[in-house]
């Protein structure tokens, strides 16, 4: 079996792997759409630590989506060793993230929820989990939090200060307001190693409190942040010698705080490959020498 594709449940059925407590299985990807007739294999592997669920289609979920749901959630109680839950459908049924925070057996060290409908309350439901309060990892990207109240993302991150590692808010929609919010949560993130916070609709002054925020950040060594919407006319045209200027206000920012940085920034949409996040970008660098 291929060490780049990971098994199939199906595959896995077949070969009888699924009563082997004896075989601890880190990774299951693409489910197959009739994810309840397997429910109760989860509950099987004893030894599972992490879970993906990819491409999850709401016509599994039409008859009894709420029984469905139950029986997938229910098995987590059996899964002693789970860290890692990986949510990737635009379509997840609304209420889904709740049932299965209620049925972990234990803190989740890292949760994933990109691209999925997520609401408001999925958010708070988050804040208020004590299952999550010990994250390492955090991606929330792609997932729209614009209208959410600004509160719920510096709960989140005030319960997971001590632990949290990475986080991913790329294409969130996230506005000044929510982002200043988060601001004083996100600097007591002690041992925060990478941050990205791409796509999003930021000023130049909230981007400055940013870098002034996460100076005090001692482990923090990846920095990926959104152009600032000065950049850009009214229709999303890039105005490139505006960008010039605000990287090298930007820099002047680095060197006032003193410290040693490597900051990424992203255009969105990238005009290369006209995808939200743009890789193409020189980093802005400051040293002691610079």
């Amino acid at each position: 079996m291929s060490i780049q594709t990971p098994p199939r449940l199906l595959d896995l059925v077949g070969m009888h792997l699924l009563r082997d407590d004896d075989l601890a299985f880190s990774t299951l990807e693409s489910l197959p759409m009739e994810l309840s007739t397997f429910a109760p294999f989860l509950g099987e592997m004893s030894n599972l630590q992490r879970l993906h669920l990819f491409h999850i289609h709401m016509s599994a979920f039409k008859k009894q989506e709420q029984h469905h749901i139950v029986q997938i959630t229910s098995q987590f109680l059996k899964l002693s060793h789970f860290q890692d839950l990986h949510l990737a459908s635009p379509s997840f049924p609304e209420g889904c993230l709740d049932q299965m925070l209620r049925c972990l057996k234990s803190p989740l060290d890292s949760l994933s929820r990109t691209k999925c409908w997520f609401t408001e309350s999925d958010l708070t439901h988050l804040s208020q989990s004590p299952d999550i309060s010990q994250l390492k990892s955090l991606d929330l990207s792609g997932v729209t939090m614009t209208d959410f109240r600004p509160e719920l993302l510096q709960v989140l991150l005030e319960k997971n200060a001590a632990t949290i590692q990475e986080l991913d808010f790329d294409v969130c929609g996230i506005m000044d307001s929510q982002l200043e919010a988060f601001l004083p949560a996100l600097s007591r993130c002690s041992r925060l190693r990478s941050f990205s916070l791409c796509g999003n609709l930021l000023s130049t002054a909230a981007m400055e409190k940013l870098l002034r925020h996460t100076a005090v950040l001692p482990c923090l060594r990846q920095e990926r942040y959104p152009a600032p919407q000065e950049t850009y006319r009214p229709r999303g045209v890039l105005l490139e010698a505006r960008l010039a200027q605000l990287r090298a206000q930007l820099l002047e920012i680095l060197r006032d705080l003193g410290c040693p940085r490597i900051i990424w920034i992203s255009l969105s949409p990238c005009p290369r490959c006209g995808e939200d996040v743009c890789h193409h970008m020189e980093p802005i660098i400051y040293s002691y020498t610079a």
